[in-house]
């Protein structure tokens, strides 16, 4: 078989084991969903060689752990949530570069940034007041969630939400918008 087809090594691992056993069906089950996991992964990265990444990186995750996947049928949906927390595991260790605020703002920008909606959202953040600006700052651009932000801040979670909520109300009145309704109030009174 000298110059037989190649085979891709995930595909043809079954046939080459004596007495293929469960692993191989395990395999080919991985293989046959393979398309929907680079779909997803690429949908999120929005980059293809990065998704092939990250699939490749799912696949080597989800093989390790094979025996704990007890129920074939929810084979897709546990591949699939292993490709998100591995998207998420890369966005944990790239590390970007901070940067000040105020210096960021400060700093003479391009004219195209003074222009439309960027810098007036920007503009709007900065007049916040620090106690709203800060969570707010955390959550978006952070990507910290409620827990974390309250406790960075030494404050409640419902703290942390309640200023969430009056922050992008503040914003919506800066920007000329309607501010949302505050439930809260009308379940008081």
């Amino acid at each position: 078989m000298r110059n037989s087809q190649p085979q891709s090594p995930v595909s043809s691992i079954g046939e080459r084991l004596p007495g293929a056993d469960p692993r191989a069906s395990m395999t080919q089950l991985f293989e046959s969903l393979r398309p929907d996991l680079l779909r997803f992964a690429h949908w999120l990265a929005r980059d293809r060689s990065l998704a092939e990444d990250i699939v490749q990186e799912s696949l080597l995750r989800a093989w390790r752990s094979r025996d704990s996947l007890k129920d074939r049928a929810a084979a897709r949906s546990w591949l699939l949530t292993i490709v998100r927390r591995e998207h998420a595991r890369l966005y944990e260790r790239k590390r970007l570069e901070l940067v000040s605020l105020d210096d960021a703002l400060d700093a003479p920008g391009k004219a195209a940034e003074t222009d439309g909606d960027l810098f007036t959202l920007r503009h709007a953040i900065m007049r916040l007041p620090i106690e709203y600006r800060e969570p707010l700052l955390l959550q978006t651009l952070g990507g910290f969630s409620t827990e974390e932000i309250a406790r960075e801040l030494a404050l409640s979670s419902t703290a942390v939400l309640t200023r969430l909520f009056r922050a992008r109300n503040k914003l919506r009145v800066i920007c000329g918008m309607t501010p949302a309704p505050d439930t809260s109030a009308e379940v008081a009174s």
